[in-house]
Order: C-alpha cells, then sequence, then structure tokens
C-alpha cells in the first residue's frame, strides 16, 4: 500500500486539513467506512466503485460513484465495493469546510455521498489532467482547483471553528460548552445546523466513536476486555458502548476488534469485509 497525506496550504485551512493520495490492492471486496468527524472530497483515478445499500439489505441495491464524489459527514458507516486497485486522492474537510467552497446548505449533503461536479463543478476534469500521478504532483493540483473555488471573504464563525475543534477532541456537555462560548444551548445547536449540517449533539455522538475506535484499534492483543474498552471511550455503560458502537459501525466491539488485529490498526476506519451483512 502506498498512502501519503499531507497539510492543506495555508490558504485552505482551517476548511481543508488534509490532503492524502492512496494506491493499493484491497484486503478485501468490500470496505465498511466509520463515520468520523470530517467530510471528503475524493478523486477516484481507478475504475468505478459501488455503494451498498445496506438499509435494504442486500447487494443488489447500489450507487455507482465514478470520477469524483464528495461524502458529507456521516452518522453511520459506509460500505464500498472496491475496485480491483484503488487509487485515490482526497481532500478532508473540517464540518464547517464546505461553506467556504459553495453556498448549498451543509445539511442537505449530511449522511450522503454525492457526484462532486454538484457541488465543486469542474473537479472531474483534474482526472483529465493527472496521468498516474506522484503524491506531490496530485496534492498541487487539488490544492490548485481548491483555492480557485473558495468564497471571496467567507470566514467561518469563530463560534463554530471552536464548537468543532472542542468536541473532535473532547466528551463536553453541550451546555457547558455553550456556556464557555458565552451563548445559549440553542444557539450553538443553531450554528452547528448552519455551518456543519448537523446537531451539535449528533457532532458530538460521532467524535466520541471515532476517537475510542481508534484507540481500540491500537490495543495490543489480549487487552480487550469490557472494562479496558470502557476506559477507553466516554460512554456510561458497556450496553450504552454496545449500541452505540453497533450503530455507528455495524459491528459489536469484540467482532470489529476481531477483524481489524486480523488486518492492522492502519485499516481502523476503513475496515475490509467480505460480506456486506452487518
Amino acid at each position: 500500500m502506498h498512502y501519503e497525506e499531507c497539510p492543506a496550504p495555508p490558504g485552505l485551512q482551517p476548511f481543508v486539513t488534509q490532503f492524502w493520495f492512496i494506491r493499493a490492492l484491497p484486503r478485501a471486496r468490500y470496505e465498511k467506512i466509520l463515520p468520523g468527524p470530517a467530510a471528503h472530497l475524493i478523486l477516484n483515478l481507478s475504475t468505478p466503485y459501488r455503494l451498498i445499500d445496506t438499509g435494504r439489505g442486500t447487494e443488489g441495491h447500489a450507487t455507482v460513484v465514478s470520477t469524483g464524489f464528495y461524502a458529507g459527514l456521516q452518522r453511520s458507516y459506509l460500505v464500498s465495493e472496491n475496485p480491483e486497485q484503488i487509487f485515490n486522492i482526497g481532500a478532508r474537510l473540517t464540518a464547517y469546510g464546505l461553506a467556504a467552497f459553495t453556498r448549498e446548505p451543509p445539511s442537505g449533503l449530511q449522511d450522503r455521498v454525492v457526484d462532486a461536479e454538484a457541488v465543486f463543478p469542474g473537479f472531474a476534469a483534474l482526472r483529465e489532467r493527472l496521468n498516474e500521478p506522484e503524491p506531490v504532483e496530485a496534492f498541487a493540483a487539488l490544492g490548485g482547483f481548491l483555492e480557485q473555488r473558495l468564497r471571496p471573504g467567507y470566514t467561518a464563525d469563530p463560534r463554530t471553528v471552536r464548537a468543532v475543534e472542542t468536541l473532535a477532541a473532547e466528551d463536553v456537555g453541550i451546555g457547558e460548552l455553550a456556556a464557555g462560548l458565552g451563548i445559549s444551548s440553542s444557539t450553538l445547536e443553531r450554528i452547528m445546523m448552519r455551518d456543519c449540517g448537523t446537531t451539535a449533539k449528533a457532532y458530538s455522538d460521532v467524535c466520541r466513536f471515532f476517537r475510542f475506535v481508534n484507540a481500540a484499534a491500537a490495543l495490543p492483543p489480549g487487552e480487550a476486555a469490557g472494562r479496558e474498552l470502557l476506559q477507553l471511550a466516554d460512554y456510561y455503560d458497556q450496553p450504552h458502548l454496545i449500541r452505540a458502537f453497533r450503530r455507528f459501525s455495524g459491528f459489536t466491539p469484540g467482532e470489529y476488534l476481531h477483524v481489524v488485529r486480523s488486518y492492522g490498526a492502519e485499516y481502523a476506519t476503513f475496515v475490509p469485509v467480505e460480506d456486506v451483512v452487518g
């Protein structure tokens, strides 16, 4: 596997935090993509993917995604059927990053994967310019494209920025967070919905799961008892942990650890699976 990432240029921050490049043979037929605190703009340089509609229970119901796609904030896992070779470049956007490039309400793109042309016109043309690119070339092309599409003079609401940074880093009550920002809880929820397309509570839940799943994947073998898992997470009790884990990943914690340990911690949130069920 060839994977590289680099910080986004200063002109794109804080809306875009990183660029990433991956070229690899898939480890399994499918990949379960777990939710996280960021959105992604992805240029596919391989053959098309299929996103499986897990809600309908069979792999026969799927959406084909080809050249470029935007994956908004997700509150549950996605399942993709891998092409013969994975070859993508992408940009990781902060929860409020989309607003820097378009007036499209982010709430309409939450829990969705859409053709990038609908949100970033001209994105597909990047593929024609890139022929077997190395990471440096790919990152330069992606950065140039995004810098040209920044909304002139747009700035993020500092309250949103601070809320997103805080929730990504730690578990904090929404009332406590709002008080620290000098606003009411209802105002915090309003500006998070406006700028990120999600409520502060929903975003907090995803961030808590993301922190936990990465810490759990890094546990040494033999250190996965229920008590040890709870110490990694901000969950009330084991039933709460299991319910949240199932909702966000389709796994129980034990099932997840069994799969990830067979592949490695680098697959913590992009989990190879051979079956689309669960």
